[in-house]
């Protein structure tokens, strides 16, 4: 068995590297907050730190697993995606939470299935969150319910209500939201918007960010040893120079040397690539929304970063004409928030180094 590497989100401690200080402030937050943000880019190992957490937690949970719905979801995707995960919570307590379930309109339970009705008769999301906590202050417990990549479900505006609705009333209910892109899932809260239904309410944030090279190293050090390999210290520092502290291709570098049984630098440059073809499939559809987004990324996988007059002036130059400041900076500016590239004090950079390699390789249709 091998932990480190398994490429699939991670489910004990022991299986997680260097994560002790986040899974403590999560402990923390259990006391005294209603809704906990799990933030970081892709591949930071959110899901890994989210399924950690809520099992030490020894209290009942769901996952509601939103990846791959669209923007604005049908109300029977969504409860579809609840449905599946209240299919999924702890035997130790199905049984008393699906007889409780079961009295909610819309909600079928028979034996240990349950079923969400998305028609006519559908389930109101604020009863269930009420019946839950009733459940849970009769069973004395706290319980969760998480999130998994809130914002792509942005174009649901139910849901700063709903959660709204659980901080002020469900003392016995906490909900944790992991997100990739951190900025769309703060416009989409909008905590400090006086109009939105969240504004003022309290939150607790983790952040999870890129490992140093020292870190980096220690991981994969320790990952080899757990396989029994032995790697040479140029291979490995090579590892940690291309793919940059991100800790999903760190993992997927180690478990591909664990398929050859050997590591080499080549292994390196053919994770990289394979990399960077799967991170730039995950901006592939942006030209579509803006040619712009492409121009930008196109070029800043040519440069090390760029400043904001540098970027502006290749926008217009591609476009042949002057663009407002203000209608660049939110070009920019959503860039930053989905996640793609960060700022650096006053430059702008691609944050994923294979996605930047994907990018240069094949360049987004401008």
């Amino acid at each position: 068995m091998y932990l480190f590497f398994d490429p699939r989100p991670k489910e004990k401690r022991e299986d997680l590297f260097d994560r002790e200080r986040e899974l403590e402030r999560f402990s923390d937050a259990l006391a005294y907050s209603p809704l906990i943000l799990i933030l970081g880019a892709r591949r930071m190992g959110k899901t890994s730190l989210m399924n950690v957490a809520l099992k030490e937690s020894r209290q009942p949970y769901v996952i509601i697993d939103l990846r791959g719905l669209p923007y604005n979801p049908s109300r029977a995707d969504l409860l579809r995606r609840f449905e599946t995960g209240f299919k999924k919570a702890s035997k130790n307590w199905r049984s008393s939470l699906l007889d409780a379930l079961s009295k909610v309109n819309g909600i079928s339970v028979l034996g240990s299935s349950i079923s969400f009705s998305w028609g006519k008769n559908r389930v109101d999301l604020a009863e269930l969150f009420d019946t839950v906590d009733e459940w849970a202050l009769k069973a004395g417990v706290k319980f969760f319910v998480a999130f998994d990549e809130l914002q792509i479900v942005r174009g649901e505006r139910e849901f700063p209500r709903l959660f709204a609705h659980v901080a002020d009333t469900n003392r016995n209910v906490v909900l944790v939201v992991s997100g990739s892109e951190v900025g769309v899932l703060f416009d989409f809260l909008k905590f400090d918007n006086p109009s939105s239904p969240l504004y003022g309410r309290h939150y607790s944030d983790i952040t999870l960010n890129k490992f140093s090279k020292m870190e980096s190293t220690e991981f994969l050090r320790r990952g080899f040893e757990q396989l029994g390999l032995r790697v040479q210290e140029d291979v490995l520092e090579y590892a940690v120079e291309q793919l940059d502290g991100v800790i999903g291709w760190l993992t997927r570098f180690g478990a591909r040397c664990r398929e050859l049984k050997s590591c080499t630098k080549s292994v390196v440059d053919n994770v990289a690539y394979e990399g960077g073809q799967l991170a730039r499939e995950e901006v592939a559809s942006l030209p579509a929304r803006s040619k712009r987004y492409a121009t930008i990324l196109n070029h800043l996988a040519k440069v090390e970063n760029a400043h904001w007059n540098e970027i502006k002036r290749i926008l217009e130059a591609r476009e042949g004409h002057t663009i407002t400041n203000t209608a660049f900076t939110q070009v920019l500016s959503n860039l930053v928030k989905m996640g793609f590239i960060e700022k650096k004090e006053d430059t702008y950079t691609i944050y994923d180094p294979l996605l930047k390699r994907g990018v240069l390789e094949h360049p987004l249709p401008e």
